[in-house]
């Protein structure tokens, strides 16, 4: 009879320490998943830094070979199969989904066609070196170096601006068309005056059409008041946006450390 009596009591118990238990463990949960997810954000975030420092270390080996020079952000170079386009970081607007402008492609399903190599893909080792994890989507996006679509948010890095007057990226040194295609010649190691405070790329953020064109360029310090150049700044990480520079170092750049002269290799014009 005690023994009946101890196992009701035990049984009588069991529904308590469940509940229990299971409020211990969602009270956990709400304190933990956010760490979890943190932790998740911050290595995703160290990947994308040491992908910029792969194509920081990729362009100085590109600007060795090439006699100092620094690749150009696209160049009129047709080559069988491919748009006739060659971009810094790959390229092909056969897959391009825009009525407008071979520029915009998707980035929600794998490409159709083949991508053009960029200039740096010899010097690199995959091609998830150039998209930050963060990012959702497929390499179906085209030229790292002009438009995105607004429809379609960027996977991929972009390149430094051409920008207005004597101010002008290193890649971006003089800009004509060829047959209605953009074509660059970059700048030369010994005119990039400051290298080490001069953007060579970053996060894009694709809201806005023709992301890498920052026009007008018209901010003297701190950062654009315009909301649309705001919008070409992706700030997936905490703390800004991951960036490399003409010497090779990367960093992550918060929006508000912005200013003029990091997108120009000129500095005494300011």
């Amino acid at each position: 009879m005690r023994n009946g009596f101890l196992r009701s009591r035990a049984s009588g118990f069991t529904l308590i320490e469940l509940l229990v238990v299971i409020a211990i463990i969602a009270i956990l949960a709400a304190i933990l998943f956010p760490v979890f997810a943190q932790a998740k954000n911050a290595a995703k975030g160290a990947v994308c830094i040491s992908n910029m420092k792969q194509l920081a270390a990729a362009s100085l080996m590109y600007t060795t070979d090439y006699d100092g020079i620094w690749y150009p952000l696209a160049r009129y170079e047709p080559l069988a199969g491919f748009a006739d386009q060659a971009t810094w970081l790959g390229y092909d607007n056969n897959n391009d989904v825009s009525t407008t402008d071979g520029y915009w492609g998707r980035v929600d399903k794998p490409a159709l066609h083949p991508i053009r190599p960029g200039f740096l893909d010899p010097y690199l080792k995959n091609d998830g070196i150039k998209r930050c994890p963060s990012m959702p989507g497929e390499w179906q996006m085209a030229i790292a170096a002009n438009g995105f679509s607004p429809a379609f948010p960027s996977a991929y890095y972009a390149a430094h601006p051409e920008v207005e007057g004597n101010e002008y990226g290193p890649g971006a040194k003089t800009q004509v068309m060829v047959n209605g295609t953009f074509d660059f010649t970059g700048a030369s190691e010994s005119e990039i005056e400051e290298p080490a405070d001069t953007l060579a790329a970053w996060e894009h953020h694709a809201s806005v059409p023709l992301c890498n064109f920052l026009q007008p360029v018209d901010w003297f310090s701190g950062p654009p008041p315009d909301e649309l150049l705001k919008d070409h700044f992706n700030l997936l990480h905490v703390g800004g946006t991951n960036t490399f520079w003409c010497d090779g170092h990367a960093k992550r750049l918060g929006y508000g450390a912005l200013k003029r002269p990091m997108f120009s290799v000129r500095k005494d014009i300011y």
